[in-house]
């Protein structure tokens, strides 16, 4: 395969381009060329290179290395690569390694892109090509700093404060609401500009909250199951009569969550399992004539990995609930079609912001 520079490009991008299209070569039959395009030398990408079908018919790739690409910079950094260019391209961004919000909004935008762990979208009309690949879910040989996570009871409460309230929010009223420290807020507030999950203006007040998208990426670092130490009981006469019991019973601190709110605003099916935080199991267990189950439970009773799943809870008929917040994102990592009802309800969230978010 030919590659000619269309600019000079440092020596690790110059390998990481040459890998990518040795790789996507590798995909495409072999009747297929992938060479480079011996023309306008001012467009503004890395590498002009043609994709050309056995017909003859070929289209243009407009190929830019990055050592990294926060989901922020995706539509400027696609701008810039048709700048200067004669003829129509398909931009297509290199890397070691493109995250998931990253490739989402690469596709969103019509582009294509390739990874070295095996991530690859190229999408052609002329001639017809449609190449999509999974690789790693997380970067390999990123090195994990507190900073670049959403593990743990503070980093939960500041997510918690950001979909809740309704913006703006400042740096110090975030902290005083998830009772965090301001240089601790900053800088989760700065991880979450670079994915662009939020957006503020230099040190202003964060200004707009893509709250969906914020709860989906605090899952990837949170699970109901995982993060929570989970016991199962079986509820011989069913989860209604679970329910009516602990509407009448007093002595236990309880927050329902899971099926059991997303019945109350979206309900999709029958509840199949109450899922219910409590500060001691088997106390609670034996308060409400709960029996231990290996298998065939109804009820799962949930010790919390931290007390912010009572925060901004709901009182419904005699009953507590969980926050909206919350309870989608037990759902979304919940066990069996919790799921689903998690779309559901976050789909509901979407249509109500007004019924559940809250000012300061």
């Amino acid at each position: 395969m030919l590659l000619r520079m269309v600019r000079n490009i440092a020596f690790s991008d110059n390998k990481t381009l040459a890998a990518a299209l040795a790789a996507l070569s590798g995909l495409l039959p072999s009747q297929w060329r992938v060479q480079d395009r011996l023309a306008v030398i001012d467009c503004g990408a890395d590498a002009l290179v043609d994709v050309t079908a056995p017909d003859g018919r070929s289209a243009t790739l407009s190929v830019e290395v990055k050592t990294r690409l926060d989901p922020k910079d995706v539509i400027r950094t696609l701008s810039r690569l048709a700048t200067g260019c004669a003829t129509p391209v398909v931009p297509v961004i290199a890397s070691s390694y493109l995250g998931d919000r990253t490739r989402q909004r690469l596709r969103e935008a019509g582009a294509g892109y390739i990874d070295f762990t095996g991530n690859v979208l190229l999408r052609l009309d002329d001639p017809a090509v449609y190449i999509e690949r999974s690789g790693a879910d997380r970067d390999p040989w990123r090195v994990d700093r507190p900073v670049r996570s959403l593990k743990g009871g503070t980093a939960a409460r500041i997510v918690r404060v950001l979909v809740d309230f309704v913006p703006p929010l400042g740096v110090r009223q975030i902290a005083e609401l998830a009772e965090a420290d301001p240089g601790y807020v900053s800088r989760v507030v700065s991880m979450l500009g670079r994915e662009d999950l939020v957006r503020r203006t230099g040190r202003g007040p964060v200004e707009t909250i893509d709250w969906a998208a914020l709860l989906r990426r605090w899952t990837e670092d949170y699970s109901l199951l995982d993060s929570n130490r989970v016991t199962q009981y079986l509820d011989p006469r069913g989860i209604d009569a679970f329910v009516a019991r602990v509407r009448g019973a007093t002595g236990v601190e309880y927050a329902l969550t899971g099926s059991l709110v997303a019945r109350t605003v979206a309900p999709v099916a029958p509840t199949r399992m109450a899922v219910c935080f409590v500060e001691d199991a088997a106390d609670a267990g034996d308060v409400w004539g709960l029996v231990p189950a290996e298998a065939g439970a109804n009820v799962l009773l949930v010790e919390p990995f931290d007390p912010l799943v009572y925060l901004r809870s709901r009182d419904i008929e005699g009953l507590r609930y969980v926050g909206l917040s919350q309870a989608g994102a037990d759902l979304l990592t919940g066990p069996g079609r919790n799921p689903a009802e998690g779309e559901a309800l976050l789909e509901w969230m979407r249509a109500n912001e007004s019924e559940w978010r809250v000012r300061p």
